[in-house]
């Protein structure tokens, strides 16, 4: 074997190694934009670099591996990180906002100096959601909004507010934005309607269901919602969701729809 091949063999089991030890996966969008996926909490990391700088959309891959975000936000840019925003406030998406802090960045709604980033305040997943579209590379970043890899969580919305999330994210970009979820991968716009016509035909079965007087079990064990749910798992998983949490979907759904029915 000669020296040069040598060389080679060692790189690609050094690269190997690194790929396959890491717990964090990166995905190139653009020359501005980069997706970073923790795999123990699989939120969607968003890296957007700028002239000025870097930010960093929920920054959480897990709080021990916030250390390793840092090394390979340095890998892709010698920039300094100045801004961290956030879909929403729960802990999966802001658990690693300090650990920025601490080091310079300034956490933000909006970036307001910014005509490359649009921001859209929406109800649905929580009280203050947050949609930010950048404009050069055409991604739009929705939070738990939209998700591919679970189940709809509509519950601070209810469903008008999940309806008026998805027409306000439907009007950014165009045809070939790329959306990327709080988690899953990223999609496509036929996909986030096909996403919406899933969640409308759940909560119709659970609605009607319900109103016939069926409880959590019951409505657990109906073919028609069991089949609904499943056009969720767009993973193939088996079994998509455990019980307890098919449970609790099918018991926060029925909240919804109850106090919908009171308004």
């Amino acid at each position: 074997m000669t020296k040069f091949k040598c060389i080679q063999l060692i790189s690609l089991l050094f690269f190997s190694s690194t790929v396959f030890s890491s717990n964090i996966h990166v995905e190139k969008v653009s020359d501005q934009v980069h997706i970073l996926s923790g795999k123990e909490y699989g939120t969607n990391i968003g890296l957007i670099t700028t002239e000025n700088g870097l930010t960093l959309i929920d920054p959480m891959p897990g709080v021990g591996h916030l250390l390793e975000l840092d090394n390979i936000v340095k890998s892709i840019s010698n920039k300094s990180i100045i801004y961290i925003l956030n879909t929403h406030t729960h802990s999966d998406h802001t658990g690693g906002n300090e650990f920025f802090i601490e080091q310079g960045a300034k956490l933000v709604e909006s970036i307001t100096t910014s005509d490359d980033l649009v921001h859209i305040k929406v109800k649905s997943h929580s009280s203050n959601d947050n949609i930010y579209y950048h404009k050069i590379s055409n991604t739009i970043f929705v939070g738990d909004v939209f998700d591919t890899s679970w189940h709809p969580t509509f519950y601070a919305g209810g469903f008008q507010g999940f309806n008026d999330a998805i027409d306000a994210i439907m009007k950014l970009g165009d045809e070939e934005s790329l959306i990327v979820p709080g988690h899953g991968a990223p999609a496509r716009k036929l996909s986030l309607l096909e996403f919406r016509k899933n969640t409308s035909e759940w909560i119709m079965r659970v609605r009607e269901l319900h109103q016939k007087g069926w409880d959590e079990d019951r409505i657990m064990n109906d073919a028609q919602a069991k089949s609904i749910v499943e056009k969720f798992n767009l993973g193939g998983r088996s079994p998509f969701l455990p019980q307890e949490a098919f449970k609790r979907f099918v018991e926060r759904t029925i909240s919804v729809i109850e106090k919908e029915k009171g308004m």
